[in-house]
């Protein structure tokens, strides 16, 4: 192992594959190489971990999960892990090279204005409520892992590597944590449980850096920062730099309370109430995209108030003019004339051919091995709540082979007793996606114990129809095997006859 760090330089070629072209950065866990990919004839970026964290073999293995976990991460504000390898000592990632500089840059010209702090802000929090949605806390939320992308892009990167540094080691002690002493959240430093509320705090001390041009605690030891963010409340932002909007300063207050059930809840609530912020003539404000819901706490303006009725109330009354148009003419229609007095038997038959529906009890995500296990549990619920307009969707991958990472992902539905079962019915807004359906008696840890599959189809759009032909079962697997074109699906409603 110590012999790992000379042979990091250029031209070096890491499991004979990604060979590295120039040092972009390093810190206290890793270098950042550009390097570039023959196979694929990509630039990319290649973290390589310091060979003396590469020694210990039970980090190593935290970080190859932590790499795992954020390589299922797609989103546009996150930047996307290709691979993760060790070789020779060396243990690295590879992950999208992304062309710009870091907020850490930028912040070094000085503070931002409201308008652009407040964009890059919800851009951030957008990254970080899907992360949040996938299981993933970042932990490590600041200037320097978030990267502003010369085509105005905000992506933040190092999902979940500082979970892998941080455990088994204190503030006392070198390494990720020593160096980010301005941004962590008071239960960080207190030894507490985090969770994403954590994420929130620390995008809170970024914005309020953003606005007001310094971090709101400075003092001469990491450890004394850390300790003010445990005792001492910061000073006002409007007190630190006039011209803070009132509405933005109570945002980042709230987001930097000291107890984490007086912050927003969620990084989407985060989101919202950053876009529902009027900010005036600011020259970023035509970036940040609005939302109709002010935050809590903030009174919304005449604009705000007026558009969250009038909008919908046109909206509806056109719809209505169209639909009385539609009815007219087919109305008109031999067809139509049909409908409307009685007739078409037929296609009303068919609908409820598959019998009466069967009520389901619960639905649980099935990701087994080498899945994780979880798949958007919090939304499993909306698959038989009645309403299509609600869906449950999987994590997004890089293809539509889940990355090359598994074989497949889904959900089981159960029912109360074992029950003889006609049609299963999805409605879906996703398309060109594969599945499969199975019955069982009872839940299963494998697919191989599930059996074979009872139906399949392929190319779905739009909604699909599996016929179960008669099968008697307590729990239906639904299992999707090809993603469509969003590299995810999503699911409104499941019908069971």
């Amino acid at each position: 192992m110590p012999d790992a760090a000379p042979r990091i330089a250029t031209d070096c070629v890491l499991i004979d594959r990604y060979r590295l072209v120039r040092l972009i950065a390093q810190g206290g866990m890793a270098q950042v190489w550009e390097g570039h990919d023959p196979v694929l004839d990509r630039p990319v970026a290649v973290k390589i971990l310091h060979p003396h964290l590469a020694a210990d073999d039970a980090f190593l293995e935290r970080f190859r999960r932590e790499a795992v976990a954020a390589a299922k991460l797609a989103h546009p504000n996150v930047v996307a892990t290709y691979d993760t390898g060790v070789d020779g000592g060396l243990a690295f990632i590879v992950m999208e090279l992304v062309r710009g500089h870091t907020l850490r840059d930028e912040l070094g010209r000085g503070p931002l204005t409201p308008g652009r702090s407040a964009y890059i802000a919800a851009e951030v929090a957008d990254a970080l409520e899907y992360a949040h949605q996938a299981g993933i806390v970042h932990r490590d939320v600041k200037p320097a892992n978030i990267l502003l992308c010369d085509d105005g892009r905000v992506k933040v990167a190092d999902f979940g590597i500082a979970k892998a540094a941080s455990v088994g080691r204190d503030l006392t002690q070198t390494g990720a944590l020593l160096g980010t002493a301005k941004y962590l959240s008071p239960e960080q430093v207190d030894g507490q449980p985090q969770d994403r509320r954590s994420d929130v705090y620390a995008l809170g001390v970024v914005l309020y850096e953003m606005l007001c041009g310094r971090p709101p605690f400075t003092a001469e030891t990491e450890m004394a920062i850390a300790l003010a963010h445990l005792r001492s409340e910061p000073m006002s932002p409007r007190r630190v730099r006039a011209g803070v909007p009132r509405p933005l300063e109570a945002v980042v207050l709230r987001a930097m309370a000291k107890s984490p059930v007086d912050r927003f809840q969620t990084a989407a609530d985060f989101c919202i109430a950053l876009r529902s912020v009027d900010l005036g003539d600011d020259d970023a404000v035509p970036m940040v995209t609005r939302d109709p819901t002010p935050p809590s706490g903030i009174t919304p303006s005449f604009a705000q108030t007026e558009r969250s009725w009038l909008v919908p109330v046109v909206a509806i009354v056109v719809v209505m003019i169209v639909l009385g148009a539609i009815g007219v003419v087919v109305a008109r229609t031999p067809t139509g004339s049909s409908l409307l007095h009685g007739g078409g038997g037929g296609a009303a038959s068919s609908s409820t051919s598959g019998g009466p529906a069967i009520a389901i009890a619960s639905a649980k995500a099935f990701d087994p091995p080498p899945g994780d296990g979880v798949e958007h549990d919090g939304d499993l619920h909306n698959l038989f709540d009645g309403n299509p307009q609600t869906t449950w969707e999987t994590q997004s991958y890089a293809s539509a082979r889940f990355g090359g990472l598994k074989d497949g992902v889904g959900f089981v539905l159960t029912l109360g007793t074992p029950t003889k079962l006609n049609h299963l019915k999805l409605t879906t807004p996703s398309r060109g996606w594969s599945g499969q359906v199975y019955v069982a008696d009872g839940p299963k840890a494998s697919l191989a114990e599930w059996g074979q599959p009872v139906d399949s189809k392929t190319g779905i759009s739009g909604g699909v129809t599996f016929d179960l032909k008669g099968s008697t079962g307590a729990v239906v697997l639904v299992w999707i095997t090809e993603l469509g074109s969003s590299g995810s699906v999503a699911v409104g409603e499941a019908t069971l006859t």
